[in-house]
């Protein structure tokens, strides 16, 4: 009997430590967004990475068509992209001010993808979504991922339905 406690004990604590941290996975979403009352996203502005921001825009489109959309004379801008420089370990921030800004002293650093995936990143941030594991666009750093997860999904779909007014 006291082998099978012990076999018993280990296997849980085994199975306790190689949890990862998609065990934590779900919904992971800001207190704010920058979605606007007609469930749209309206950016403006220009980036010195417009070829891996626009790409982000249909990462994004592609799984809610039409949510992020280029301001024009009829739509109001909800948020301005730009650069910075900043000697720091951040390569781009977005806050609840409108404003989407990318670290050249990052970005210039990171391949393609790299600068594509902090793109669809922070326009995550703006549609109101936070941080989550390492698997998903949403993670902390920076990553050569560029398509949506799971997590991001369900994240995006929550703050949809729920969240944009």
């Amino acid at each position: 009997m006291k082998k099978i406690i012990t076999g018993f004990m280990l296997c849980m604590m085994l199975i306790v430590t190689c949890m990862n941290d998609e065990v934590y996975a779900g919904v992971k979403v800001l207190n704010w967004d920058l979605v606007d009352s007609g469930k749209h996203l309206d950016w403006d502005g220009s980036t010195k990475y417009m070829k891996q921001f626009k790409s982000a825009v249909n990462v994004w489109n592609g799984y809610k068509k039409g949510v992020i959309r280029k301001d024009s004379l009829f739509r109001i801008q909800d948020v301005a992209i730009s650069d910075c420089f900043e000697v720091s370990s951040t390569a781009g921030v977005t806050g609840s001010n409108g404003v989407i800004r990318f670290n050249k002293y990052i970005m210039d650093r990171l391949s393609y993808n790299g600068q594509k995936n902090v793109c669809i990143h922070e326009l995550g941030h703006a549609l109101g979504l936070d941080h989550n594991t390492s698997r998903d666009i949403m993670y902390m750093y920076a990553t050569n991922r560029v398509a949506l997860s799971y997590n991001d999904k369900i994240s995006y779909n929550y703050a949809y339905k729920y969240r944009y007014k």
